[in-house]
């Protein structure tokens, strides 16, 4: 019997995008529905297998994600699936239009499916560490700070009057000796580490424009008296660190790699065919003609 839809899914994102109905068409179209195992979902029909969304959300995935998420995704597909069988009522993928585009998409996806499995074996490639040094020094540019950073230790206190009188004994250097002694939250005590402006309560942004050894007035908070005292800070567009953009650095080799690889694969294939390019009928104008 058909599977009534999961009412808790009905804030899944709808409609379905045109493109993905094309999709939906050129693999479903004319295929009777494979039954096999278990069906989570039907429409008509049309069944919706857990071998099938497993294609989607591997086996391992189930015991992380939540329900919640598998029932979006069947809902969606209960939703695509409404439009996909009202569209062959109605013909929709026999008119002209449509077929020329679907044939688009099915070029497009069989030659993208086509490099990817051939490219597939040789799997993701760790770059040295000596070429994205290299990397890293040939690009500074690339790795610079949006925003400055900031080093400060803050002692927090219930009371304006409290924090009057701690303020009133800072000495040189004994705003630390003083954090020690009054702190009441274990994190004043950790050594201070630079934060950008998110990572700063809203009420403490004043630190931002301050210099290295400032040292604020009592300050408010919705949990307390703040005292915060400025220790270091580093200017935005200044060089990040090596460590702190390794893995986009690594990201990027990994890529050029693959698109590498990609390039040479298709120049592979193309000494095997004849190319002919007709260049006085195509269509626009020349790079150095005037508008």
């Amino acid at each position: 019997a058909p599977m009534s839809a999961p009412g808790a899914a009905h804030g899944a994102i709808r409609p379905a995008t045109l493109a993905l109905l094309f999709l939906s068409m050129l693999v479903a179209g004319c295929s009777k529905p494979d039954t096999e195992g278990v069906v989570l979902a039907q429409v008509d029909d049309a069944v919706l297998t857990l071998d099938e969304v497993r294609e989607t959300y591997p086996a391992e995935y189930e015991k992380v994600l939540p329900r919640e998420q598998y029932l979006d995704m069947i809902q969606r597909w209960i939703d695509d699936e409404a439009v996909y069988q009202q569209a062959l009522r109605r013909k929709f993928d026999q008119d002209p239009q449509v077929r020329r585009k679907l044939e688009r998409l099915q070029r497009r996806m069989l030659i993208e499916e086509f490099l990817a499995r051939e490219l597939g074996g040789a799997g993701p490639v760790e770059p040295e560490e000596p070429a994205m040094v290299r990397y890293y020094e040939n690009n500074r540019s690339d790795f610079l700070r949006k925003v400055p950073e900031v080093r400060y230790l803050h002692l927090r206190v219930q009371t304006l009057r409290e924090a009057l009188a701690l303020r009133a004994r800072v000495r040189g250097d004994n705003f630390a000796q003083l954090v020690a002694q009054h702190a009441t939250d274990s994190s004043e005590m950790e050594d201070p580490v630079f934060r950008k402006p998110t990572e700063i309560p809203a009420c403490l942004q004043d630190v931002l424009d301050a210099r290295p050894g400032w040292l604020s007035n009592p300050i408010s908070c919705p949990d307390g008296i703040y005292l915060v005292r400025l220790l270091d800070r580093i200017e935005a567009g200044t060089p990040l660190p090596f460590d702190e953009v390794r893995n986009t650095i690594a990201a990027r080799l990994s890529m050029q790699h693959q698109e590498r690889m990609r390039d040479s694969r298709i120049r592979q294939f193309k000494e095997g065919v004849t190319i002919n390019l007709n260049i006085d009928q195509i269509p626009g104008v020349e790079a150095d003609a005037p508008a």
